[in-house]
């Protein structure tokens, strides 16, 4: 079952909003890590340059972000996560660009359904480091993950802020789905109208129909 798009999600007219529409990036960029090794040179370090490949299709360098943010549940690293990840990584500049992936406190879950069928914060941690790890182990010094324990997160904070600490938020893009971007569109009202910092790109990855069973469906499922 696909849930329906909130209210919201939708939108247009918007020029921080990019959705990003290509609906197997995760597989078809397992599927040619051999034709972007032919696109892309390693340098010294170990870290690749040139663009990075999206259903075989090269990101062009305008699309790309210096500091990169996504946060999330991450509750059994199913496809939609995988596929936001994915994403998240595929718009980071080469070789300087940076990702903060920021994983959400168990005490801000209390709420969710069938929330007892959540893992633990380090279990949940653990996942999204293993396929990072797995996935760009190139990037692996320039991707930091963290819990948070607020709605907006690292991105949310004024420049001066010790909530996040060794953190700047520098941020200029952030990587959400279809369900969350109204909350990322509210990011940025905050941002301009109480930092009086400059909006994010919001990165909008869009739920596929063959994949898109959500983390409450799959925590059902569990508990019957």
């Amino acid at each position: 079952h696909v849930d329906d798009w909130p209210d919201g999600a939708e939108v247009t007219g918007d020029p921080n909003v990019v959705f990003l529409e290509d609906e197997d990036a995760f597989e078809k960029i397992r599927s040619n890590n051999n034709a972007a090794s032919n696109n892309r040179e390693e340098d010294k370090s170990g870290l690749l340059t040139g663009s990075p490949i999206i259903g075989g299709t090269a990101i062009p360098a305008t699309s790309l972000y210096s500091s990169v943010c996504v946060g999330g549940t991450f509750d059994g690293m199913h496809y939609g996560h995988r596929k936001l990840l994915t994403l998240a990584i595929s718009s980071v500049q080469p070789i300087s660009g940076r990702l903060l992936i920021g994983v959400t406190r168990d005490e801000m879950l209390t709420h969710k359904a069938f929330a007892d069928r959540i893992p633990p914060l380090e279990e949940r941690m653990a996942g999204v480091l293993e396929f990072i790890g797995n996935l760009a182990p190139g990037m692996k010094n320039r991707i930091r993950c963290v819990p948070i324990s607020d709605e907006y997160g690292p991105p949310g904070q004024p420049p001066e802020s010790e909530s996040y600490p060794g953190l700047q938020n520098d941020f200029d893009a952030l990587v959400l789905s279809h369900e969350t971007l109204p909350t990322g569109r509210k990011l940025n009202r905050y941002r301009e109208d109480t930092l009086g910092i400059p909006p994010l790109k919001l990165l909008c990855t869009q739920r596929t129909e063959p994949h898109g069973m959500s983390s409450t469906a799959l925590r059902r499922i569990r508990s019957s």
